[in-house]
């Protein structure tokens, strides 16, 4: 963790780790009265059970800013006074309480729950829930499994809830309504504690994995340049003067060579604002589909986003050589005894079959040699998870979505249907799916819905990002113009 004595407060941040004598020497330091744990996903449980066992001992406040997970958790409930802070937005404030599991393999670990389950009780005192605590701790599919609970002073309509896998929808997870923070004793008071974060420790925006650090030069004149040019209705001008009176986050973005423009207000994260503008404007009311822009972000101008993300593309493909092996992380092997039946809507970062009927499936080693050729295929990301792309790739944000409701899924894939249509407009021309890795059916569900909407030659990458990764191949960045959902 990144751990600093400010005052008489240790700040600690980030995954769990080796931490315990950082953490021993920081408690020594006189006056220290707090310990602020800021966006942990947590990580190491005997380093999470030692350091909570040496909070208590000490006696001392605890404080969460951010989002507090796992051995994070464990940690912050050693505190003798325990509490939230108003240092982050309410809905990025929680604390996620989950059993022991294996970090390699993410097996759960039933043999540690017990002591787990032994310091929560004896921290939370008369307080203390069993129901709700063995829910959280052992009613585990997988290491993603979850109980959140959040801060209830800004959100007090919103109920802890717990989730049995990573897999689970929101809509199948157990709420427990009429229960907060504080009546399941995991926090000591609902009132927040103010925190002026250290520089190192504060919200830094992002934009696609980049910081933006270029301000607009003349807001006015930008407005009104893009009023005077996107704007032709009343409605427009309006939606423009909200989005300059409106609270950030916020973004703007513009189509590509055509009128109008789409935004996004008060979203919880940069990014989130960014992909939320891409989407109003790509999908306007009774409108055709079209692609768009972002131009600015919290005050940033954002363009050069998009040139930038173009050019590195270019470089990357003047990169690229054929690797030496077909395959790369395993990406032929596995889901022999598997096949796709119809879209997925749940489970989706699963194994994926071999092979999809009536869709052709390409290695690594293909796909580099397609890409140099001299007529290459439409490559389309619908994952865009981790900010890099397959040189020459096209993100379709969200398009390897599917519902069980059919009304739901209709809109859905009509939505899809219509970006794609101005990402690879042939369609008698080769387009290729990807995602992360074998185990995401994303690019399967795309795969099947653009054969589906008439597209003749699909092709599936199964070995997706991670193959290509594994083979050393260069990357670009992601470029976001269409987004589905």
């Amino acid at each position: 963790m990144k751990i600093e004595v400010h005052g008489s407060t240790i700040y600690a941040s980030g995954p769990v780790e080796n931490d315990f004598e950082t953490f021993q020497k920081a408690l020594e330091q006189p006056g220290i009265d707090k310990v602020a744990f800021v966006n942990s996903p947590g990580g190491d449980l005997w380093t999470g059970m030692n350091v909570g066992r040496l909070i208590a001992q000490r006696g001392i406040h605890t404080v969460i800013a951010g989002s507090c997970v796992s051995a994070c958790s464990i940690m912050f409930m050693g505190g003798k006074e325990r509490s939230f802070s108003d240092a982050f937005r309410p809905a990025l404030t929680y604390i996620g309480i989950h059993g022991a599991h294996n970090t390699s393999t993410n097996a759960v670990d039933p043999r540690l729950q017990p002591q787990i389950y032994a310091f929560y009780k004896q921290n939370m005192a008369e307080r203390f829930n069993a129901t709700v605590m063995n829910t959280a701790l052992y009613d585990m599919e997988d290491a993603g499994a979850m109980l959140k609970v959040f801060d209830a002073a800004r959100t007090p309509k919103r109920p802890p809830y717990h989730c049995r896998s990573v897999q689970s929808l929101r809509k199948d997870c157990t709420e427990f309504k009429d229960l907060d923070a504080l009546s399941l004793g995991i926090v000591t008071t609902n009132t927040l504690t103010p925190l002026d974060l250290p520089d190192g420790y504060k919200e830094v925006p992002k934009i696609l994995g980049q910081e933006p650090n270029q301000a607009l030069p003349d807001p006015v004149a930008y407005f009104e340049t893009i009023s005077a040019k996107q704007c032709s209705a009343d409605t427009c001008r309006k939606l423009l003067t909200n989005f300059v009176e409106g609270k950030e986050h916020k973004a703007l973005a513009i189509p590509v060579d055509a009128p109008g423009l789409g935004t996004a207000i008060n979203r919880d994260t940069a990014n989130n604002a960014f992909v939320g503008a891409v989407y109003a404007c790509n999908h306007l009311k009774n409108k055709p589909a079209r692609l768009c822009e972002t131009q600015t972000v919290d005050g940033y101008d954002v363009r050069e986003l998009y040139a930038t993300g173009v050019a590195s593309h270019t470089q990357a493909l003047a990169r690229l050589t054929a690797p030496s092996e077909k395959f790369y992380a395993n990406e032929e092997f596995g889901g022999g005894f598997t096949t796709a039946h119809g879209l997925r809507t749940q489970n989706v970062h699963d194994m994926t079959p071999q092979s999809l009927d009536g869709i052709k499936t390409i290695n690594t080693q293909e796909l580099a040699l397609a890409l140099m050729s001299s007529q290459p295929p439409v490559l389309i990301d619908v994952w865009a998870g981790v900010n890099d792309a397959i040189p020459s790739a096209v993100t379709l944000l969200n398009g390897g979505l599917a519902y069980d409701d059919p009304a739901t899924d209709s809109s859905y894939e009509e939505r899809f249907y219509g970006l794609l249509k101005l990402l690879s407009p042939d369609p008698a021309k080769p387009v290729v799916f990807y995602c992360m890795s074998r185990d995401c059916w994303l690019s399967v569900n795309a795969s099947l819905r653009a054969k589906k909407v008439g597209y003749s030659q699909v092709i599936w990458y199964r070995g997706g990002m991670e193959s290509w990764k594994a083979a050393n191949l260069p990357l670009a960045r992601v470029i976001v113009r269409a987004v589905v959902r």
